[in-house]
């Protein structure tokens, strides 16, 4: 009787304990790397183009998706000039460039002189789905390089990943895509301002 008592009291126990153990099981999983030429960023006021991404993954649009959040992104830093994505769009028509080519910096650097830009986000999507186990959870992957136009130099690069958050609330695959850009908006300010710091006398 006593031992049945004890385990009815130890129920709700294990309950809450499965429940935060599933929770913390299914929490976001990211994975974050930034890189930055140091004393040498794109100066404030820069004009810069994002270029559609290199789509690797099986969703049909997930390179200009990443391109527009990125570009959007850009544009609330209020540091650089970004060209208007549709604009961006129009001339890779118009000059009859593969979308696939720009992940090559010569090729991307015919495009930032063809759009007058000082310099342009270039890039590659490798995840942009559900990732099935025990749920099916959205993942997100993206690399991005902003390389200067004059010269081909690549002044940031950064690689950032994440999967959904949450056992009982479902984020979906736009909302992580979202995360994940921020994430790199995040890191270039941190080194344009980094920079900047190291600049003042």
């Amino acid at each position: 009787m006593t031992e049945r008592r004890s385990m009815t009291r130890a129920r709700p126990w294990l309950t809450l304990t499965l429940v935060v153990g599933l929770a913390a099981c299914s929490a976001g999983r990211t994975t974050s790397r930034d890189f930055a030429r140091g004393g040498d960023s794109l100066p404030s006021g820069a004009s810069v183009a994002v270029l559609p991404f290199e789509n690797l993954t099986n969703h049909p649009n997930a390179g200009q998706i990443a391109a527009d959040l990125l570009s959007t992104e850009l544009y609330g830093l209020n540091l650089y000039r970004v060209a208007e994505a549709s604009r961006v769009r129009n001339q890779l028509a118009a000059a009859k460039i593969d979308s696939e080519k720009l992940t090559d910096a010569t090729h991307a650097q015919a495009m930032g002189r063809t759009l007058g830009a000082d310099a342009v986000v270039i890039g590659s999507v490798s995840e942009y789905g559900y990732q099935h186990g025990l749920r099916e959870e959205p993942v997100v992957g993206l690399n991005a390089r902003l390389v200067r136009t004059a010269d081909g130099a690549v002044l940031w690069a950064s690689s950032q990943s994440a999967a959904g958050r949450g056992y009982f609330t479902r984020d979906s695959v736009n909302n992580v895509a979202q995360q994940v850009v921020s994430r790199m908006v995040d890191g270039l300010r941190d080194a344009v301002e980094r920079d900047a710091a190291a600049a003042r006398p």
